[in-house]
């Protein structure tokens, strides 16, 4: 994500009168790298991210960071995709590189420090949102760190508003109607939504296999899951829903043998 410029248009003289017409920069946060390609990278991967292809996101991040070690805002990704000691340690590069970054970006790599609560997270999401409120990443964050169900689905509709172009808010939506609002219907809408907005990825398909495996309809359930692991034969979501759909199947081939 590059840097938005304030970009003034030249006045106009029209006899006495002087007109002069502005566009607004749009106010998204820097994402400071020497490198070009691992900015290009890192937001390829920030939009896995948000769509939930950690498996993706972590290879893009890792090679963004080829390119830049002190790359701060893949870092603070890096530090949220790790586990044990290598978490650790890209925390502490995290928030080491920030020393010399903007405000905003130190700020974001805040969020990464060992011992934050939720209070304190929606806190700093929160003033990120208010410093940068045209950010697609920010305001994703914003809806994920809302502290109640009722909170996250009204910042989830405002984003789509905002950012209809963002095929993971359907997702978002879609695990919001099925599992707070108890509406199948609406979740099945807003899943068929992200598959036609975002077809080339594997998570939308994820989605939808575990939408079937919801509402306890195995054979849909397999054929999504079968759909998303096509597209990404290693990723961790689907493999583990298609190991429990074939216990389930051998436990029923069973009882039906009794």
């Amino acid at each position: 994500m590059l840097p938005a410029l304030l970009l003034s248009a030249p006045a106009i003289a029209q006899k006495d009168v002087v007109q002069a017409k502005t566009t607004e920069a749009k106010k998204t946060m820097t994402w400071t790298t020497k490198s070009a390609q691992a900015r290009e990278l890192a937001s390829k991967a920030a939009d896995h991210y948000m769509n939930a292809e950690h498996e993706e996101a972590y290879k893009q991040f890792s090679n963004a960071l080829k390119l830049d070690p002190e790359f701060t805002i893949a870092l603070a990704y890096m530090s949220n995709l790790t586990k044990g000691e290598v978490k650790k340690t890209y925390v502490q590069k995290t928030l080491k590189s920030a020393a010399n970054k903007t405000e905003g970006e130190k700020l974001f790599a805040s969020l990464v420090e060992p011992g934050l609560d939720a209070a304190k997270r929606r806190d700093i999401v929160a003033k990120l949102r208010l410093l940068y409120p045209d950010g697609a990443m920010i305001n994703t964050m914003y809806v994920n760190t809302r502290e109640t169900p009722e909170e996250r689905f009204e910042a989830a509709q405002e984003f789509l508003k905002r950012f209809p172009d963002k095929a993971w808010i359907h997702n978002s939506l879609g695990y919001m109607y099925l599992l707070d609002k108890k509406d199948n219907d609406m979740a099945k809408k807003h899943f068929e939504k992200y598959i036609e907005m975002y077809p080339q990825g594997y998570n939308p398909y994820d989605s939808m296999g575990e939408y079937y495996l919801t509402i306890g309809d195995m054979e849909n359930a397999e054929k999504y899951y079968t759909l998303a692991l096509e597209k990404a034969p290693f990723n961790h979501s689907s493999l583990a829903a298609m190991e429990n759909i074939e216990q389930a199947k051998k436990k029923k081939a069973t009882a039906d043998k009794q």
